[in-house]
């Protein structure tokens, strides 16, 4: 077999585990294998939802990429790709450099569309990474008694959860402080969490009465505009402080490629992963139109799997579809975590919530053992 390049576009949770999974399969080829990132560092983003209750600090969620992969003799670029050129087999970067592929694996994720809704963009705060999220501390620093708070999943965002963390993660946080502000929450979802399970849902629905939480279910967003929310169905939600999870897109390389059929920039893609349009493709994370939570363990799973079929591709095998499972920590403040696993086996699928301090602790052990194995 003649040496192929292999390229990887994206270092988060798919590209990561892409990239050493690629070099533990063809360990002792030829094969060439790069890594092209604008990130030069490795994010646990699971853990960014700690950074503005002063829970965390920057060093113990990050490392730095380029030894990680020098050790497995992966090429590392860093740089920014602008556009793909899928006919011609190679990518251009920010500085026009041309790098070719034999097979790619697009796991650059996705960004926060803010401009989807109208009038949002730069009225929410985020955590979707290190500078949003430190930016968002000093907004919760500045809180006072009686501001009303609106915490909300807009229509189409793929994440839910990172809003239910950040709700309880937050009214802990105001406890702590002795500071009363009423908090409303709402979601396009039709229930609370919806698609993980009974027992998650009503575990929230129970928290939410506990902690006298008003909340709207199976709403979307229409404008934000004056210090209001506007919902569909009617009711708008004053606020002083504000986050609401977006709609997502694309990367710009994509939007910018002439060449792909996309959605707002997130592909199509087979069960296999590979793109409809090129075979030589594969797509994981949030830049595929897989349906299902959007989380670091499916995009990990997901990159793991594309090499599976790279390399059965390369041997003219049979390709294995993807099959999405759920295991999820969800921050729950003061009541620890709640661990969320629904996974397919044989037998049928798996199920198992349970919530306390257990799953937290198990959600920090698990930070430091990500980190520890791949740094």
């Amino acid at each position: 077999m003649n040496a192929m390049r292999i390229v990887v576009i994206g270092s988060g949770f798919g590209g990561l585990n892409a990239a050493i999974e690629i070099r533990k399969k063809l360990k002792h080829s030829q094969h060439e294998i790069t890594v092209i990132s604008d990130k030069e560092e490795f994010i646990f983003r699971p853990s960014l939802i700690w950074l503005p209750f002063h829970k965390h600090s920057i060093k113990k969620l990050s490392f730095p990429l380029r030894p990680t992969f020098e050790k497995i003799s992966v090429r590392f670029i860093e740089k920014s790709v602008k556009s793909l050129m899928p006919k011609q087999n190679y990518v251009i970067c920010n500085d026009d450099v041309i790098i070719e592929y034999d097979y790619l694996i697009l796991a650059s994720g996705a960004s926060p569309d803010w401009a989807r809704i109208k009038g949002l963009e730069g009225k929410s705060a985020s955590i979707y990474d290190v500078s949003s999220a430190l930016k968002t501390r000093e907004k919760l620093e500045e809180m006072e008694e009686g501001e009303p708070i609106v915490i909300g999943v807009a229509q189409e965002n793929p994440n839910q959860g990172i809003a239910y963390e950040f709700l309880f993660e937050l009214d802990a946080y105001l406890n702590e402080r002795r500071i009363k502000c009423p908090i409303t929450f709402f979601t396009y979802e039709k229930e609370l969490f919806d698609g993980n399970g009974k027992e998650p849902t009503e575990k929230l629905e129970v928290l939410m009465a506990e902690k006298q939480i008003p909340y709207y279910c199976n709403v979307s967003i229409e404008q934000v505009d004056d210090g209001k929310v506007y919902l569909n169905n009617g009711e708008r939600l004053p606020y002083s402080f504000l986050l609401v999870l977006p709609p997502y897109k694309g990367k710009e390389c994509i939007l910018s490629s002439k060449d792909f059929e996309h959605e707002n920039g997130i592909l199509p893609v087979h069960e296999t992963l590979q793109s409809v349009q090129w075979e030589n493709i594969y797509v994981v994370g949030d830049a595929n139109n897989i349906k299902g939570t959007k989380t670091g363990r499916a995009a990990e799973l997901q990159g793991v799997l594309a090499v599976e079929n790279i390399v059965k591709q390369m041997h003219h095998e049979p390709l294995r579809s993807f099959q999405h499972d759920t295991l999820y920590f969800m921050e729950l403040g003061k009541e620890g975590a709640m661990f969320i696993m629904n996974k397919p086996s044989k037998q049928g699928t798996l199920t198992c919530t349970t919530s306390g301090m257990m799953p937290h602790m198990m959600k920090r052990a698990f930070e430091s053992y990500y980190l520890l194995k791949f740094s």
